[in-house]
């Protein structure tokens, strides 16, 4: 990705894609409140269990992720998934969207899930800070992509293995979702066949042989 990142999908568009990827969905999750507040705001509701999503723009949470964390995350994404060959990028296809809508919003796993993607945004913003004196999203792609490489060696569940495996699991489960993640995999599903050959003369031939088998 050599330009700024733009924002891709609306938020109808985002919210179908956590209905579709994630546990505790926003669609008829029921009205979830945390507390008296979270992070020092007021607490949000959820969609409840009659979600509005024709008018998306009055979803009851903003999005939390600034322009630096989403240019960020677009960065990560296409270390995770690049364009190769006819197949685009995740940040092409608006996956930062998605993982910004997911961190933002008010559902238990989402609410979980929020520290570990910002805390590890924060790590990579460090890290740049640390090794080049700048910020990440300031690095060339060559070092953009060896401070991601860095994530490679840490366990699992140190805090920088749980970032790295939870935004690609948002990522991939987000890519596959779309109409070019499909094609991506050859998946031809939903399409009406216009013809229907049947089964081939090997299948038909196996057939027999174990119908023959059990006398029938």
């Amino acid at each position: 990705m050599s330009e700024p990142y733009v924002s891709k999908i609306d938020r109808r568009t985002a919210l179908a894609w956590i209905g579709v990827v994630g546990a505790a969905a926003a669609v008829g999750a029921g009205v979830v409140v945390y507390g008296p507040k979270m992070g020092g705001k007021p607490a949000v509701k959820g969609y409840g269990t009659d979600p509005n999503l024709v008018h998306p723009a009055k979803a009851p949470w903003p999005r939390i992720m600034s322009p630096d964390q989403l240019q960020a995350t677009a960065h990560v994404a296409d270390f995770i998934l690049p364009a190769s060959g006819a197949a685009p990028s995740a940040s092409a296809l608006g996956v930062p969207d998605f993982i910004d809508e997911w961190v933002s919003a008010p559902y238990p796993d989402q609410v979980k899930d929020r520290p570990i993607v910002l805390d590890g945004l924060k790590w990579i913003e460090d890290e740049a800070n640390g090794r080049y004196h700048m910020g990440f999203n300031a690095l060339t792609p060559e070092r953009r992509r060896l401070v991601l490489s860095l994530l490679a060696p840490f366990p699992a569940e140190s805090p920088q293995g749980r970032f790295f495996k939870r935004v690609r699991w948002m990522t991939i489960g987000a890519y596959y979702t779309t109409p070019a993640g499909f094609k991506d995999i050859g998946y031809i599903g939903n399409v009406a066949r216009t013809v229907d050959p049947g089964p081939s003369d090997e299948v038909k031939a196996h057939l027999d042989r174990e119908l023959k088998k059990l006398g029938l």
